[in-house]
């Protein structure tokens, strides 16, 4: 029964794991307040319930010992300081550990021993402890299911629901009295919502067990609630636990009674601290749906597409050749079918599609241990959380983006010292933001630190052999500043564990240019750096342009087209041997696909030229082709294992024929030039 809710039990410890980064992060820059500490604390529960529940002693373990330090905060009696920071940072990237063993799957453990004595050191050396009695309480017992919803309910009212766990003197006396009169006093106070044991058997307690538990609900906070309790006459000890819900025991608690049920109600996941939330069945209803399901749901639409433009196609054909009704009635169906399948694409893309929040929130974390390394001031700025990107696309950006902010922090942002000295505020801002912009998503990562010197790049590329003294001489200032994406290239002057291993910005542009995307620069000396990735919103279906190179289609993405000109013989010019063409005062080479793929080309006698200029950040090309046949949406299909990877080959898709066309990698052919 625990495989069924692995993969629950995994989405859920992913989601707290990021909680609590954002809240420990909280912690630290904004102080100590009860919301804060309580969502900590909460968090950590949840994790050691649902933990427990599936079995994994070592992360119950340590949630253990991290809720008992979260409890001894909330009670005041351990502040917040930078080393319990630093300890709830090590105990996170602990847990971290054992969530990647989870997946592993495999039986192997982190060693958690090391962070568990220090979480128990920590509090023996922080709190001052009153004992009045050396009191060794019983466990606290499990709740059923009603008693769980009744818990639920009572939170819901705003009130806070704590187990109090007491003894009373070995001389009391008529002890069903002082039962009644501390039942009594507690439902005064709040209500309680479970006793043990029951009146009836108070009597039959013996003298070394003169212990009582009590689940309780009241408006009390923990503090003032143990001072009346520890007022009350005759109770030597008391102990007092808050009680949160847990109705993933309570379900299956009642789930082992009652087996022969014939009806069983799935219950979604969905609370800050809980593992199952019931739902009033009037809001919305979700289920959770597996990613191979959704790609392969994905594929099918695009099998969808494909059939449908074959459809069109044979129309096309049958109206050309025959005028009857029937004809009609095709033209009719395939119009229909275009509707419907682009709403069931829409509706497909829709479901692939995360706010890219997910991937923002690993950030901010990352930047405090980065500043903190590097002994820097600075301020993380995060936009556009809420824009939206296909899963895939999402999980492929984020070592490029982890490269740029790496870079960002160590290169860019001068340290509180140098800034002063240039006039700036000693604490630095990194912004990173996303947008839709032209059916493309755009993110942004900014920051407002030395700029890129281009003279600077230069002499660095020189030394280091990435250029020539001949390229030298003739780069322009854009060209120099773009020399950071040369493979090998760095203006580090020593090693970091941060940077400055000649690698980093040519991975950068590289990935991103798999994913059809393109990176662009913006830097001001003295003022700042941005850079600027936009991207695709899927990778499974684009718009391309069809072209004609002898026989054979090709595909070109329309989203690295910048625009189609047709030009003369005569307005082409050689400079150096190259082919170009010069287009609103900006020299464009020209690159015939055919030479390029060794074809044979086109009619030579032609007058006019079809030229598709292409670009890549700043770089342009122009592509002469025999023909243009026209726009149309296009179901990316991967060359396969048995081709590999083609150099200026993207993919292939299946036309409306039945022919197979292979659609270009851009980058990839300006790249080569």
């Amino acid at each position: 029964m625990l495989s069924e809710y692995r993969e629950v039990f995994i989405e859920e410890l992913e989601e707290q794991l990021q909680l609590m980064d954002e809240v420990i992060l909280q912690l630290e820059q904004e102080g100590e307040t009860d919301r804060v500490i309580q969502s900590l604390f909460r968090a950590a529960h949840t994790l050691k319930g649902s933990s427990a529940a599936m079995g994994y002693e070592e992360m119950k373990n340590l949630t253990h010992e991290m809720e008992h330090l979260l409890d001894q905060v909330r009670g005041k009696a351990i502040a917040v300081t930078g080393p319990l920071i630093e300890l709830l940072f090590q105990s996170l990237d602990c847990l971290k550990e054992l969530k990647i063993d989870v997946l592993r799957n495999d039986g192997s453990l982190t060693d958690i021993s090391s962070c568990v004595g220090d979480l128990q050191s920590f509090v023996q050396l922080s709190t001052e402890i009153e004992v009045r009695e050396s009191v060794d309480f019983s466990q606290l017992p499990t709740l059923s299911l009603e008693q769980s919803l009744k818990i639920q309910e009572c939170q819901d009212h705003g009130l806070k629901v704590h187990w109090i766990s007491l003894k009373l003197s070995p001389e009391c006396v008529i002890r069903g009295a002082r039962f009644y009169v501390i039942h009594s006093n507690l439902n005064h106070w709040g209500e309680v919502l479970h006793a043990l044991p029951d009146i009836d058997g108070i009597d039959d307690l013996g003298d070394e067990s003169l212990e009582l538990q009590f689940l309780y609900a009241g408006s009390q906070s923990h503090e003032e609630l143990q001072e009346l309790v520890a007022e009350l006459t005759e109770v030597t000890a008391v102990k007092i636990e808050p009680q949160l819900t847990d109705l993933m025991g309570a379900i299956e608690s009642t789930e082992s009674t009652d087996r022969k049920s014939d009806v069983q109600e799935q219950i979604v996941i969905e609370d800050q601290g809980s593992v199952f939330n019931v739902k009033p069945q009037t809001q919305t209803q979700t289920i959770r749906v597996s990613v191979e399901r959704l790609d392969h749901l994905m594929n099918l639409v695009g099998e969808l597409v494909i059939d449908h433009t074959r459809i069109h196609q044979v129309e096309r054909t049958q109206r050309r050749q025959f005028t009857e009704e029937s004809v009609n009635e095709l033209g009719q169906i395939s119009d229909h079918l275009s509707r419907i399948i682009a709403d069931l694409q829409d509706s497909v893309m829709k479901t692939r599609m995360l706010p890219i929040e997910q991937l923002f929130n690993r950030f901010p974390r990352m930047v405090r241990d980065l500043t903190r390394d590097l002994g820097k001031e600075i301020e993380l700025v995060i936009g556009g959380k809420d824009t939206e990107l296909d899963r895939t696309l999402i999980e492929e950006i984020a070592d490029p983006l982890i490269h740029l902010i790496r870079n960002a922090v160590d290169h860019g942002i001068e340290s509180p010292a140098q800034r002063e000295l240039s006039g700036k505020n000693r604490k630095g801002t990194l912004q990173i933001r996303a947008a839709h912009e032209d059916n493309q998503v755009v993110i942004y990562v900014e920051d407002d630190g030395a700029g890129i010197d281009p003279a600077r790049m230069r002499t660095s590329a020189l030394q280091k052999g990435v250029i020539s003294p001949e390229e030298e001489a003739l780069l322009s200032e854009r060209e120099a500043i773009e020399l950071i994406f040369r493979p090998g290239f760095s203006t580090a002057s020593k090693v970091s564990d941060v940077s400055g291993r000649g690698v980093g910005m040519d991975i950068v542009r590289s990935h991103i240019e798999k994913l059809n995307g393109i990176i662009d620069i913006e830097t001001q000396l003295g003022q700042g750096t941005s850079f600027k990735i936009k991207l695709p919103l899927t990778l499974a279906i684009i718009i391309g342009l069809l072209v004609k190179l002898n026989d054979q289609t090709f595909i070109i993405p329309m989203s690295n087209i910048a625009e189609i000109v047709r030009i003369t013989r005569n307005d082409i010019e050689t400079v150096r041997g190259q082919s170009v063409i010069l287009l609103r005062n900006q020299v464009i080479p020209i690159v015939w696909l055919h030479d390029h793929f060794n074809m044979p080309r086109g009619n030579e006698e032609k007058s006019h030229i079809q030229l598709v200029i292409v670009g890549s950040a700043e770089k342009r090309l122009a592509l002469a082709v025999d023909g243009l046949i026209g726009n149309q949406e296009i179901v990316i299909k991967s060359l396969g294992s048995y081709i590999g990877k083609v150099n200026g080959i993207a993919g292939s898709t299946i036309l409306g024929d039945g022919k197979v066309a292979l659609i270009l990698e851009v980058s990839g052919i300006i790249n080569q030039r």
